[in-house]
């Protein structure tokens, strides 16, 4: 038997709804992807509607919260046995430890075996392949995915000022857990150095270095004793060879060693921000120039008509959803692709302390960071603007919480997380879906949190941890914060976003072969990214709550 609450949110009880159904939620401020997880026919759908017209609630203060209705419903999995979120953490996490095991014993196999690099780079290969599809998507995903949240984030304004609040406390919350992860990883990163000149030295070659050398008339260049060069020699033979070690770095940064001046760099800084060529930012996947323009894009579009009638927010909205699809079906074969990568990783290396090293260090810095946003953040901010046990509150959302960690999809703990804020009598229920539905998709402040550290543990892991300076620091903070506004709230959603922010951060530097620990181990640091972003967007609802006054209504 399906029940409504007041709400018109459908509760099923029997049993027999799975697959999708449908809730009272109205899409007017917010047009989410559809999450595409099936290829086989769903199975019949129950719906509940609830036709209601446009109320509002005052305070004291003159601040209205608008909800209308009678808009078209949104659509989202269901947390039946069939559900997708279920689905996936059974099928597809069950087949990355698989592959993160088989990866892991076939890299060991081979690094004792000493193969060749070009061994382990035909191993490597599939991976390899599928980083580059997962990078040609980026790009348009962040600009459709971005451009479709500022056109919501505007919108928020244009309804009440409730929307002001929710942004201001959206971006505070982002920018806080990113600080905090940028502390927690720069604390630790000691742990993460490795001599990267001694273990690595066979990437020194990968290469090209153009030298030009000139020695006085009638000598020639000589390798002596001590390993130095001197034009000493008076003869040379056609089959005199030499190697050269670039300590300093200098040949094979393929750029001239000098000292950049900070306004040099603020200078690039905003040239990247602020494009000339757009097309040209997508080409050189320049991120900053695709956030910067498609914010842009998306509050002109909002302001040029509503979103129900705006052909051309309509027409993101459904690019949005190709791009979620793609990059879900993509995902499938990520646990070939970590096999792939781990396997490569391993080969090449001789020592595979570092590897073992790097992980759990890279799992402990996201743990105390975590703890550190929820245990001491969260609860600090809640008790001073309420002054109330902030643990009873965390209690009541245990349910979501868990969901969130099983499904790796804050969409998908939509619902979920609806019912929790609900039940805890605190926040009335048309300010609950109005600031937890947007924050499920721009509000990710658990991904925020996992960039700079990723971003950091690549850096150290491969040896160029002297490189982050003041303005990459900065750099890193403002990109995290923009990224995780355009990353897709399905499982991995984050995880195609490192790829480009190293990128922009390290624009004349590969992505480290290291990378492939973040794949292996990015199944468990998305779930608790997940639950990071649920419990941020409870936390914000709550505050808000307090501040305009819109506790449970009882309706």
């Amino acid at each position: 038997m399906a029940t409504t609450r007041g709400d018109g949110v459908v509760l099923f009880d029997d049993g027999d709804a799975r697959g999708r159904h449908r809730s009272s939620l109205t899409s007017g401020f917010l047009s989410p992807p559809a999450l595409f997880l099936e290829d086989r026919p769903q199975p019949p759908i129950k719906l509940s509607a609830k036709d209601a017209a446009t109320t509002s609630h005052t305070n004291g203060d003159g601040v209205f919260f608008i909800s209308p209705g009678g808009d078209t419903p949104m659509m989202y999995p269901d947390d039946g046995e069939d559900s997708r979120p279920l689905a996936f953490f059974r099928r597809t996490t069950t087949q990355i430890l698989i592959c993160v095991a088989l990866g892991v014993g076939l890299g060991v196999l081979l690094s004792n075996l000493e193969v060749s690099k070009d061994v382990s780079a035909l191993v490597n290969l599939p991976g390899a392949i599928f980083l580059r599809v997962l990078r040609c998507f980026v790009l348009p995903m962040v600009f459709c995915s971005l451009a479709t949240g500022a056109a919501n984030i505007v919108l928020l304004g244009k309804v009440s000022a409730v929307g002001a609040r929710t942004a201001l406390y959206f971006l505070a919350c982002s920018t806080a857990a990113a600080v905090i992860s940028l502390l927690v990883a720069l604390t630790l990163r000691a742990s993460l150095q490795s001599d990267h000149q001694h273990k690595h030295s066979s990437q020194l070659t990968e290469r090209k270095a153009f030298l030009h050398v000139a020695c006085a008339p009638a000598t020639y260049l000589e390798q002596r004793n001590d390993s130095t060069l001197a034009c000493g020699a008076s003869a040379m033979s056609s089959a005199t060879r030499f190697q050269l070690v670039d300590l300093g770095g200098v040949v094979l940064n393929n750029r001239p060693l000098k000292t950049v001046r900070l306004e040099e760099q603020i200078t690039g800084i905003l040239q990247s921000v602020l494009p000339v060529n757009i097309f040209r930012g997508f080409q050189d996947g320049v991120l900053m120039s695709v956030i910067t323009f498609a914010v842009a894009f998306g509050a002109a579009a909002i302001r040029v008509g509503s979103q129900q009638t705006s052909p051309l927010l309509e027409v993101l909205n459904q690019l949005n959803k190709i791009f979620f699809f793609v990059i879900s079906k993509l995902i499938d074969w990520s646990p070939l692709a970590v096999l792939s990568l781990i396997a490569g990783s391993l080969s090449s290396q001789r020592s595979l302390t570092d590897a073992i090293n790097h992980v759990g260090i890279l799992v402990l810095t996201q743990f105390v960071a975590v703890v550190i946003l929820e245990l001491v953040f969260y609860p600090t901010l809640l008790w001073v603007t309420t002054r109330r046990n902030p643990f009873a509150y965390m209690r009541q959302m245990l349910p979501c919480v868990s969901f969130a960690f099983g499904s790796a999809s804050s969409l998908a703990t939509l619902p979920i997380t609806l019912r929790c804020v609900e039940s805890t009598r605190e926040v009335s229920r048309n300010l609950v879906h109005f600031v937890v539905t947007i924050g499920c998709t721009v509000h990710m402040n658990g991904t925020a949190m996992m960039f700079p550290n990723a971003i950091v543990f690549l850096a150290a892991s491969s040896g160029k941890s002297s490189d982050i300076g003041w303005v990459e620091l900065i750099l890193i903070l403002v990109i995290s914060v923009l990224s995780s506004i355009g990353v897709a709230p399905i499982p991995n959603g984050g995880l195609v976003m490192v790829y480009s922010i190293w990128s922009t951060v390290f624009p004349n530097d590969d992505v480290p072969i290291t990378f492939s620990y973040l794949v292996a181990i990015y199944w468990y640091i998305d779930r608790v990214n997940t639950m990071c972003n649920v419990v941020g967007d409870t936390y914000v609802s709550r505050l808000i709550a307090e501040q305009v006054d819109e506790t449970f209504d009882g309706a």
